[in-house]
Formats: C-alpha cells, structure tokens, sequence
C-alpha cells in the first residue's frame, strides 16, 4: 500500500500548529481596609478586600479562532480540537474578614 502526502490517513500541514501561547491567566488586587471602616466591632481584626480577574488577555497565539487551553484532555484525544467555544473571562469581589 502506497500512502501518498495527500493521504486521508495523515494530517495535512496546514491543519497541524504549534501550541504554543502567552496568557494573562488571574490578576488580584486586594487592600486591607483600615479599622475606622468596621467601627466599633471589637470582634473583627481586619478586613481585606479584592477584585479578581481571570482569563483576561491571550496575548500571543499560533493557534486560529480558539484558545489553545480550551480543549486539553489526554488519553487519545489530545491535541484533537472539536466544537471549540470561546473560554469565559471572568471577574469577581472577595471581602475576607479576620474574627
């Protein structure tokens, strides 16, 4: 059996690239709260407060129209991308108290 370049059977170059990617994965910025802002709270030693993000910039890529993070997986179906949706960014607010 003769397997030509063009074989079915082999993954054309043009579909195959490198995984490579820089990422700003999760940024946090916290400020503790001075102790005027709980007043007369004996209780609480101190408050902090934080916004976080994450996934919120993919600055390099080689891969096109898909974040290369979204579909890893392992056994057989590594590297194999299907139905690629795009990734959430996401932001939130903690307040963590210390009793």
């Amino acid at each position: 059996m003769v397997v030509s370049a063009n074989s079915p059977t082999k993954p054309n170059s043009q579909f195959v690239y490198d995984a490579s990617y820089i990422k700003l994965r999760e940024v946090v910025f916290s400020y503790n709260l001075p102790s005027s802002v709980w007043g007369k709270a004996a209780f609480i030693k101190g408050m902090e407060l934080s916004v976080v993000g994450r996934n919120l910039w993919l600055i390099h890529k080689n891969l096109p129209y898909a974040d290369p993070e979204e579909n890893l997986s392992s056994g057989n179906s590594q590297g194999y991308q299907s139905g690629a949706y795009p990734t959430t960014r996401s932001l939130g607010v903690n307040l963590k108290v210390k009793l």
